[in-house]
């Protein structure tokens, strides 16, 4: 049975996955409907596994609510806050939309969740001033090349015209080997993701039957 458990999901998955890279690259309309067809599945899936996890969501937090755990209030809070959102965004009003473009939700995502995003980003900018001096503390000689690009990139950047050349610098730095090392992480991105892909494809990986 545990064989079965992992073979059966591979397979769906091996199938289902060529069917939809084939029906892409093809012109063949019956292809390209079936790709369709299994892409809409997948989003169906998707969307009961989102509804699968708003009720874990309702029950870990319940159950921390109702045991009186530590960092209940957050988690009455968090319940609150959606019960509020599922009731006033699901069900249509006369003469207005429903779900994200209703004007209440509108609302609430302007002047609650934009205000706790602001602040976490606010928050954030501490934490990256702190790792960068700590990334920035001279230890070897590729600290001290990553201190002396910094400092030229923040002078040229701040320049009152002292040093006309600093600005130059600066952009060269930015548009030569910045654009380039984030053009080769982009290109590694894109290769993992395809090496993934092909494990998943042939069946190497299975997050699917774990």
């Amino acid at each position: 049975m545990a064989t079965l458990k992992r073979i059966v999901p591979t397979v769906i998955a091996i199938v289902v996955g060529i069917f939809v890279l084939i029906a892409i690259f093809t012109s063949d309309p019956q292809l390209q409907a079936l790709g369709t067809y299994f892409i809409d599945t997948a989003i169906i899936v998707a969307t009961f596994a989102l509804f699968l996890g708003v009720i874990n969501v309702l029950r870990v937090h319940g159950r921390k609510i109702q045991k009186r755990q530590p960092g209940m209030l957050y988690s009455f809070v968090l319940l609150v806050a959606l019960f509020i959102v599922l009731t006033i965004g699901l069900p249509p009003l006369p003469d207005q939309p429903s779900g994200p473009s209703q004007p209440v939700i509108q609302w609430i995502f302007a002047n609650i969740q934009a205000p706790i995003q602001a602040s976490l980003s606010a928050l954030l900018v501490f934490l990256l001033v702190t790792a960068a001096l700590r990334l920035l503390l001279v230890r070897n000689l590729e600290s001290v090349v990553m201190l002396l690009v910094v400092l030229v990139v923040l002078l040229g950047q701040a320049t009152l015209g002292l040093l006309p050349v600093l600005p130059t610098v600066k952009d060269w730095i930015l548009d030569v080997p910045t654009v380039a090392g984030v053009r080769g992480i982009l290109l590694g991105v894109a290769l993992g993701a395809l090496l993934t892909g092909i494990r998943l494809l042939l069946g190497v990986e299975r997050p699917y039957s774990e």
